[in-house]
């Protein structure tokens, strides 16, 4: 664990972001900043440019993030596979007689509440419990039609969701630890970009070119970076036919790993998620006697992805 402490003055998330457009500043004016100071020379610009790109590299390891996005796939795609075989199952625990265990307490519900919750630990635990009561109560339960391959079926999707869920965990460990190794490097990033910002306000403070200093102040920029996100954002409208359908649940998950977005769909059809980040996402639609729909989309910065649903 680095005992540096971090001196940037943003979330971490927005150092890229940041430095990007400082940068890009720099890059715009180099002329001027070469008359301030010979410091700023076109090798210094290709020396940040380069630092920039060490830095996205330890906050957004590609490698590291294309390895999670495939266990984070195998985790949404088993947790609704789980939904019916839940249903089915409360259908035959509702059906048996002779139990050892009061249906309401078999454990369903909380199964469904973790799972809609995105809470895959809780989940797994869930599952443990209610796989037990199953497991009791097997001779009730098939006596109703349930079989021991649905619960082979269930056993599987536990398994999978447990191994899943550590592998998940230590790869958001290993990005995390990534950062927290580099500190150094981020803080003497950070340290650049607040001298060319200082450089940059003594620059055109007193200029024609006053409106400049905006490029070069810190909480202008993180406002900038803000805006942008909420400008990113996931939009459309669900129909049923040629018929607008409200109270659908979109639902959007980060296959990079993060927090799960919801919304339900207006009078109108229509629904709207904002302030998102951007990178690659499954879409998950459904409503009351609908065919579910889920795809996959990739969510840009700064930009609206619009997507309409046709539910039947």
């Amino acid at each position: 664990m680095s005992t540096t402490p971090l001196l940037i003055k943003c979330r971490i998330e927005e150092v890229p972001a940041i430095g990007g457009m400082i940068i890009g500043s720099l890059e715009t004016n180099l002329a001027d900043f070469t008359g301030y100071s010979p410091d700023y020379s076109p090798a210094y610009l290709t020396t940040i440019k380069g630092d920039l790109t060490t830095i996205e590299g330890l906050i957004n390891p590609k490698q590291l993030t294309a390895e999670l996005k495939v266990i984070t796939g195998r985790i949404y795609t088993n947790q609704a596979a789980l939904r019916p075989k839940l249903d089915f199952l409360e259908g035959y625990i509702n059906r048996a007689t002779g139990l050892t265990i009061n249906k309401k307490d078999f454990g369903i519900s909380a199964v469904r509440t973790k799972n809609n919750n995105g809470d895959i630990e809780g989940v797994v635990s869930a599952l443990g419990f209610l796989l037990t009561n199953v497991g009791n109560n097997m001779a009730a339960l098939t006596a109703k039609g349930f079989t021991a391959a649905q619960n082979t079926a269930l056993t599987t999707i536990q398994s999978q969701l447990k191994n899943d869920n550590v592998a998940q965990n230590t790869k958001l460990n290993e990005r995390n630890n990534k950062v927290v190794a580099n500190y150094g490097k981020i803080n003497a990033f950070w340290l650049k970009l607040t001298d060319i910002c200082d450089a940059g306000k003594r620059i055109y403070k007193h200029t024609i070119n006053a409106n400049k200093v905006d490029d070069f102040t810190m909480a202008v920029l993180k406002r900038r970076v803000n805006q942008e996100r909420t400008n990113t954002k996931f939009t459309g409208n669900i129909t049923s036919g040629t018929t607008p359908l409200k109270g659908a649940k979109i639902e959007l998950l980060p296959l990079a790993g993060g927090r799960r977005r919801t919304a339900t769909s207006k009078l109108n059809g229509e629904f709207l998620i904002a302030s998102l980040l951007e990178g690659e996402y499954l879409v998950n639609v459904t409503a009351a006697g609908k065919a579910p729909q889920t795809i996959n989309i990739t969510i840009t910065k700064g930009q609206a992805s619009v997507h309409d649903f046709n539910l039947v």
